[in-house]
């Protein structure tokens, strides 16, 4: 009687073995397909064209003049990893397209140049163009 409990327990053993073996393999499948189709997604937000608020990073601006007149004139950033923009409207579209991506400051124009490397967007402050022109005739100690 002990040896049939033992071939039946051995039996018992393996089929156990087998399930879990084959509950496994069925686990693992669809963590494959999982990142085939994160690798599908990955590839078609790449195919999407870059917008100014979106495109890489440029490096801080090396020469900038703010003059006296704008010191204290606050300007809008979106603050994440991407965007090198400073707006001089909230609602600028541009701008717009940082919800949810990042979050909106409201600063100095002069901090936003110097701590956070921005530049001037084309669509809302494009008059400020003559900040970073460093061949722009100024009339100092006024």
């Amino acid at each position: 009687m002990h040896q049939i409990i033992l071939k039946l327990f051995s039996k018992l053993m393996k089929v156990a073995l087998f399930a879990l073996l084959a509950f496994a393999a069925v686990a693992c499948q669809p963590e494959k397909e999982n990142s085939e189709a994160i690798a599908a997604t990955a590839t078609e937000e790449a195919a999407v064209p870059a917008t100014a608020a979106v495109a890489e990073k440029r490096p801080a601006p090396v020469f900038f003049f703010v003059p006296q007149e704008l010191v204290d004139k606050r300007v809008w950033i979106c603050d994440n990893e991407v965007s090198d923009i400073f707006h001089l409207q909230h609602d600028c579209p541009i701008l717009v397209q940082c919800k949810g991506n990042g979050t909106f400051r409201n600063l100095k124009l002069p901090r936003a140049i110097e701590e956070f490397g921005r530049y001037n967007c084309q669509e809302c402050s494009k008059e400020l163009d003559v900040i970073f022109d460093e061949d722009a005739v100024r009339v100092l100690g006024q």
